[in-house]
């Protein structure tokens, strides 16, 4: 123990506010992965967001973090017929940052993590809840590996804000450049950002 707790680095680069910071076991706690809820809370089993609309969840970011991946775990249904799907990163206020290629008809098995690049690495311009989402469009949409909290809204203090959401319709190959009308979702896929 320090005089900082349990942290024995620079205070001002304290994971404090990064709750979970880095929930993933056996990972560096100095390597830069950030996680939306820690991996062990990832029980359930969820549907994900109908064909052809975005699923997202908020995600801590501090100033200067760089994002170069987004890794989203499918559940115990594999996506079939695919004609697209992609990982996107958005900033607070729901403006497309980078998005990874489209993977089109390339499959994604039951229980496997699929860590996509982003077109560019983006560096967080502030801290902030950013919200990485993942959409597929597909006969059968993959189940995603998460929580699910028992309530959907937002409301558990005064101004929050739901952790996962779900917006677009008939999305394709490009995620949309803001998110819109965001609908608050009783789903929380994990996602690890790197």
């Amino acid at each position: 123990m320090t005089v900082h707790g349990r942290y024995t680095g620079v205070l001002a680069d304290s994971p404090v506010f990064d709750t979970p910071y880095n929930a993933l076991p056996g990972v560096d706690r100095d390597s830069f992965v950030r996680t939306n809820i820690p991996v062990w809370a990832a029980t359930a089993d969820l549907d994900a967001a109908a064909s052809g609309a975005a699923i997202g969840v908020r995600i801590w970011l501090a100033r200067g973090d760089v994002v170069t991946n987004l890794a989203f775990t499918s559940g115990a249904t594999a996506a079939a017929n695919l004609s697209h799907w992609w990982h996107a990163l958005y900033d607070p206020d729901g403006l497309l940052l980078a998005q990874t290629a489209d993977q089109a008809a390339a499959g994604w098995a039951a229980a496997t993590t699929k860590r996509l690049p982003l077109s560019k690495p983006v560096k967080a311009a502030r801290a902030g809840w950013y919200i990485a989402a993942t959409m597929t469009a597909a006969a059968t949409v993959q189940t995603l590996a998460g929580a699910a909290p028992l309530a959907a809204t937002a409301g558990v203090h005064t101004g929050s804000k739901p952790a996962g959401v779900t917006f677009g319709a008939g999305l394709t190959a490009a995620a949309p450049a803001v998110t819109g009308a965001q609908a608050a979702a009783a789903k929380v896929p994990l996602v690890v950002v790197s």
